[in-house]
């Protein structure tokens, strides 16, 4: 997918400086989950680019993916991973810090509604008050841009061993228009 058609729902990439992890990330929106026991060979595909292959071919709609594709982009991109597939692994690993305010392309971690362990992983892209944009796997069972509760936040995260992006680039992101009522219901996670 061009950046073109991947900026409808975040239409300020297209003049952003983006960390070479989101460039990859926006090139998968579209890849979705295969209904039934099948798989998308694609989503397959980014557990062995993140080297978590121990899900072998196991179904695509039974194994939360979230970790495995934001892992799959930075490893893509040279950079150090968290090495597993949770979600919440990047909160207390060496190799990410957190960050103070977001920044685009920094990791997000949230909480979700399967329990104080659990929660869902994406790329920040944006923000509008109640929400944060993010560019992410498996919600709703594809690569895609959706809004997620600023209350659930758990974090902001960024490669330690990668530089902060250079100002203007390091600061969040403000969208300038108000909640639309499809952004108001709550994104499937997992």
């Amino acid at each position: 997918m061009s950046l073109a058609k991947a900026v409808a729902k975040a239409p300020h990439l297209a003049n952003w400086t983006l960390p070479p992890w989101l460039k990859l990330a926006i090139n998968e929106i579209g890849q979705t989950e295969v209904a039934g026991a099948k798989s998308n060979p694609r989503i397959l595909e980014y557990r062995r680019m993140a080297g978590l292959t121990q899900f072998g071919e196991m179904d695509d709609g039974k194994v939360p993916w979230c970790a495995i594709f934001i892992n799959a982009m930075l490893a893509e991109s040279g950079v150090k991973t968290s090495g597993t597939a949770m979600a919440r692994s990047f909160v207390r690993h060496p190799d990410f810090i957190r960050l103070e305010k977001p920044m685009v392309g920094c990791i997000t971690v949230i909480s979700s509604s399967r329990g104080p362990a659990s929660g869902h992983v994406f790329f920040y892209t944006a923000e509008n008050g109640l929400m944060n944009q993010g560019l992410g796997g498996n919600q709703n069972d594809s690569v895609s841009v959706e809004m997620f509760q600023k209350a659930k936040l758990v974090g902001h995260f960024w490669p330690r061993a990668v530089p902060l992006l250079a100002a203007p680039f390091d600061q969040p992101v403000r969208l300038a228009r108000p909640l639309l009522p499809h952004e108001r219901k709550a994104v499937r996670d997992a």
